[in-house]
């Protein structure tokens, strides 16, 4: 039961996903409730606490540091955090795909997180083109492989840029971002736009795309972090803020945040289009922000190794399979897998459910600052790569 990743009800029954396969198997209402995944999928996150002297306070819904609306209930005596809930609802995003012809909906879906937006349309057109037992070209994959990886390093950019201002690492955080501008202008004048939209389409991409001038320039743009991460690394300062901050153990979570436990789970070891390369996940083992901070910048390094193997030919295929079958897809996104599971009929979406990784990371970060400090929260916040818009109900 442990290796459940996801579940969904259909028809009155209840189906669940099981992680490193694409099973999907009947499961029991009470089997489920069992599960520790069973609230943070469901977009659960009550942890509130009680005795003498304590007393809950709201940190949110807007406030300093934070990018997206949410709100965190923290229950202390003072200032070390019991617990917390986590309210994630009050920009409520409901997001409805079936009922939609298959571009409609590839379009929807890459708007859901417009920061790994190309991730989640290469997801859905991927599970589409696999029900319709659409074989795309090479040259598909080569680029879906080269623009997944360097949305890769834009978010984990931006993740360390956050993490730097949390920590008060004021020149380090503007040298992030100025680097994730420069990627970010070049993959707009290659692709059209910065995030990537529009590009993904059934059987293809919406337009030819010379990925040379992008791979140049990350390569620049990655020997920068290069630099920057190696100051990081040994400035005490920025250290002492994140070590030891927020520890987790490998239970449910996704990406950089498991496999900063140790756990060498990368759903990019089970994915066709990486099947050439010999991948092998990045991993630490500490379970703090540290750690997870370490993941996250190795794998900028290890994203441009893989995109310059993919320029060179270096990538496998995404093969049809049996479209009849009950299945669920996946991908890695930044933040860790999305699973999907889908069906279609008469040329649109007749049934889909998504799992984010984000579901599954809030629930970690909820128990991983327990015993922390209040003034912890935007440092261990930061090293997860949570996004409150994957909390969205999208079907």
């Amino acid at each position: 039961m442990n290796n459940i990743t996801g579940f969904f009800e259909k028809d009155g029954k209840f189906y669940a996903i099981k992680d490193g396969t694409e099973i999907i198997e009947e499961i029991s209402l009470s089997e489920l409730e069992s599960l520790r995944i069973y609230n943070p999928v469901r977009g659960v996150y009550n942890h509130g606490v009680s005795g003498e002297n304590v007393f809950p306070f709201n940190y949110g819904p807007s406030t300093g540091g934070m990018i997206e609306t949410v709100d965190f209930k923290i229950y202390t005596y003072g200032e070390r955090i019991l617990s917390l809930d986590i309210i994630t609802d009050f920009k409520n995003r409901n997001m409805k795909i079936t009922g939609h012809p298959y571009q409609e909906a590839i379009l929807i879906m890459e708007r859901f997180n417009g920061f790994h937006s190309f991730s989640y349309s290469t997801l859905l057109s991927r599970e589409i083109e696999q029900k319709l037992s659409m074989q795309v070209d090479r040259e598909t994959v080569k680029t879906r492989v080269i623009l997944l990886e360097i949305e890769r390093i834009i978010s984990h950019i931006f993740k360390t840029a956050r993490l730097c201002e949390a920590a008060s690492q004021n020149i380090a955080s503007y040298w992030l971002l100025a680097l994730r501008e420069r990627l970010m202008r070049t993959v707009a004048q290659e692709t059209g736009h910065r995030y990537m939209f529009g590009i993904n389409t059934v059987g293809g991409l919406r337009r030819k795309i010379d990925c040379n001038k992008i791979v140049e320039v990350a390569g620049k743009v990655v020997s920068e972090y290069k630099a920057i991460i190696d100051g990081l690394t040994v400035s005490r300062i920025f250290i002492d803020r994140i070590e030891n901050t927020c520890k987790v153990d490998g239970q449910f979570q996704r990406g950089p945040a498991l496999r900063a436990t140790g756990t060498q789970y990368d759903y990019r070891q089970f994915d066709p289009y990486y099947s050439s390369m010999d991948f092998k996940p990045v991993s630490e083992t500490g379970g703090d922000s540290l750690s997870r901070f370490l993941v996250f910048s190795s794998e900028v390094f290890q994203s441009l190794e893989i995109i310059q193997k993919a320029s060179k030919g270096v990538f496998g295929e995404y093969k049809a399979i049996d479209s009849n079958q009950m299945r669920s897809g996946g991908i890695e996104t930044p933040s860790g897998d999305a699973r999907i599971a889908l069906e279609i009929g008469d040329g649109e979406i007749t049934f889909l459910y998504l799992r984010t990784p984000s579901m599954l990371n809030m629930e970690a970060y909820a128990e991983g600052i327990r015993g922390n400090v209040k003034t912890d929260i935007p440092f261990a916040y930061e090293s997860f790569g949570l996004w409150i818009c994957e909390m969205g109900c999208i079907k």
